[in-house]
């Protein structure tokens, strides 16, 4: 079975905030959720919310749930867009390395609870993102259409 890419476009905001966060965090993970919305067969991430793991070492960060909720309704609430929803997660590795197998296996598992596709940012320590698309339990391939300027 073929399926079809899933286009990305990326907000300049989106890569500047999460590069902002991997540079706080100095030698630990840390992530967060991906907010935006599905439009056109895209994925458009708008925004990257910060969700603190206290317990982040230098190889894991893990979303604690409520937290993530908490995140969650209080970005909504501050920024008020009526097309704005969480569409996957982010995160930073402290190391020159992309997603892992468990990366990889979280987001499918994620996007198994999805009607769209979920996208998950990893922010490698060169300043590099690179980006995984899952849908209904498979990874995708995706095509970054743009960054876009606030």
């Amino acid at each position: 079975m073929t399926l079809p890419h899933v286009g990305v476009i990326l907000h300049a905001e989106v890569s500047s905030s999460i590069t902002a966060a991997a540079a706080a965090a100095n030698e630990v993970e840390t992530g967060g959720l991906l907010l935006g919305w599905w439009e056109a067969g895209n994925i458009v991430a708008r925004y990257a919310i910060e969700v603190a793991d206290p317990d982040a070492t230098t190889s894991s960060w893990t979303r604690d749930e409520e937290r993530a909720q908490q995140a969650l309704e209080g970005a909504l609430f501050d920024l008020s867009h009526p097309w704005l929803g969480y569409i996957g997660d982010w995160h930073t590795h402290p190391a020159r390395c992309g997603p892992s197998n468990q990366d990889e296996d979280s987001i499918r598992q994620a996007s198994r609870g999805y009607e769209q596709p979920l996208l998950l940012l990893v922010h490698r320590a060169d300043d590099q993102i690179e980006a995984r698309v899952a849908h209904q339990g498979y990874i995708r391939t995706l095509t970054l259409h743009q960054f876009l300027a606030n």
